[in-house]
């Protein structure tokens, strides 16, 4: 989308102002004036090709005052929190959280929604394979309820999982976690996943109190701060995965002490 760098807006160096895949589209304004005329910039080349930008569809988020900015004379509305690419998001503090309990919850619809199986007399093979190819997340509680197990019953988890025989969600997103890790590491030009995945926060004082957890720490933990050196030799990064995923499903009150620090 070139328009954008020959648009009237201020540039910005070295800065992302777009993020845009198929035809769901994220622009990034320091002002709303900026964010205006970037606006009306896309809604113009849209029309060029006999595209037109849905304004009931487009919504603005921000940490700032509220001004009002149209298209073609429609109003935008604000929101607190968006969902893009499947991911919730949001200036709220509690965006995580949030973004968890809505995953659980769409998980567990999803869930009744195929009830039919996972609640009816299919064999239980069947019923894993439904459950890793449609519901990875949130599994152990809904384990319990195709086998018809309760909590009263007092079954320890590890014994529910050694008869499913279902994918430990918790591994499974560690394993992932893990070899994108290495796949964006081998990376040897300036793409906006490694700036992102480097970025070490604003400049200038943070606010009271603990800071917050970020998406490299476990990383860093596990395998050092130089883990990206490490990780371009691709044959030792994926000898060390295991340890990597077993260490994250195991991890002590110690532990996560010291990766909250």
């Amino acid at each position: 989308m070139p328009f954008f760098a020959q648009s009237n807006c201020r540039k910005i160096f070295s800065r992302c102002i777009y993020i845009y895949f198929s035809d769901d589209i994220v622009i990034l304004a320091e002002t709303p004036k900026d964010l205006e005329t970037m606006i009306e910039s896309l809604n113009q080349e849209s029309s060029r090709v006999g595209l037109e930008v849905n304004a009931s569809k487009t919504n603005i988020m921000t940490n700032s005052r509220k001004r009002t900015i149209t298209v073609k004379g429609n109003r935008i509305e604000y929101v607190d929190s968006y969902i893009y690419l499947g991911k919730q998001v949001s200036f709220n503090k509690k965006n995580n959280e949030e973004e968890v309990t809505r995953r659980v919850n769409l998980t567990w619809r999803r869930f009744w929604s195929l009830k039919e199986v996972l609640k009816g007399n299919c064999n239980l093979h069947m019923k894993k394979v439904v459950m890793d190819t449609c519901l990875l997340p949130c599994l152990l509680a809904m384990e319990r309820s195709i086998l018809k197990i309760r909590k009263i019953h007092k079954i320890k988890s590890e014994k529910i999982r050694n008869k499913t025989k279902v994918i430990d969600a918790l591994s499974h997103a560690l394993t992932l976690k893990w070899r994108w890790a290495g796949h964006i590491s081998r990376y040897m030009d300036k793409r906006w996943t490694m700036e992102t995945t480097r970025w070490k926060g604003p400049s200038g004082k943070r606010s009271v109190g603990r800071p917050k957890r970020r998406w490299a720490d476990d990383l860093d933990y596990f395998a050092g701060k130089d883990w990206m050196t490490l990780a371009r030799n691709r044959e030792l990064w994926m000898d060390l995965e295991e340890a990597f995923t077993q260490k994250g499903v195991h991890i002590s009150e110690t532990e996560k002490l010291k990766l909250t620090y």
